[in-house]
């Protein structure tokens, strides 16, 4: 029998487990990841405790939240786990979309091709990403999200909900390794790496 680990402790994590039950006819296992302070409380997870997990085993990074998700990803990419992509039945992906592995997709997503999304990020309910599109690993696009064609969207960033991202001239947009794009910006042009942006149109405010 396959085993199913969710690596969260937070609402993102519940929805996830939520949709893998409802879905997939998935029952998961949920974990939480505690480093520090002691909690005596079914399921949790201290760092050192990782491996006792089966080889082979299906995770899933059910945290919204960068940071956190880098810290956990290098720990279990030093395992023998299986990360499997959870793809919604209620999402609509072209044939020609290259997928890579750890990737969560929640409803209502629409992405068309040719579009590439590499590893470990999430989509969120209703966003919509246009043809062309680059799309690294470990990003978080927020619920609502319009991601323009042929953008490029480096590593490790978040984009909160709402977002529309939209050239305004031939040359496509890049955003920025490490960024952070605030709820609701609307961004015309490319965002510099480690930036934090806000407002319509976006500027720079970190």
């Amino acid at each position: 029998m396959n085993e199913y680990y969710i690596f969260g402790n937070g609402q993102f994590a519940e929805l996830l487990k939520l949709l893998l039950e409802e879905e997939k006819k998935i029952k998961t296992n949920k974990i939480f990841f505690v480093t520090k302070k002691k909690i005596n409380k079914k399921n949790h997870l201290y760092e050192k405790d990782f491996f006792t997990i089966r080889k082979k085993t299906n995770v899933f990074i059910g945290i919204g939240n960068i940071k956190p998700r880098i810290k956990i990803l290098n720990i279990l990419l030093n395992g023998n786990y299986n990360f499997p992509n959870f793809i919604s039945k209620k999402s609509h992906i072209m044939k020609k979309v290259k997928i890579g592995v750890g990737n969560i997709i929640l409803p209502n997503t629409n992405i068309l091709s040719p579009t590439k999304i590499e590893n470990f990020n999430i989509l969120g309910v209703n966003s919509n990403i246009l043809h062309h599109c680059d799309i690294s690993s470990n990003c978080v696009i927020g619920g609502g999200t319009l991601v323009g064609s042929g953008t490029k969207i480096e590593k490790n960033v978040f984009i909160g909900v709402g977002t529309t991202i939209s050239s305004n001239s031939p040359e496509k947009i890049k955003i920025g390794q490490n960024s952070f794009i605030c709820s609701g910006s609307v961004i015309f042009s490319n965002i510099s790496n480690n930036s934090k942006v806000i407002g319509n149109p976006a500027r720079k405010i970190l």
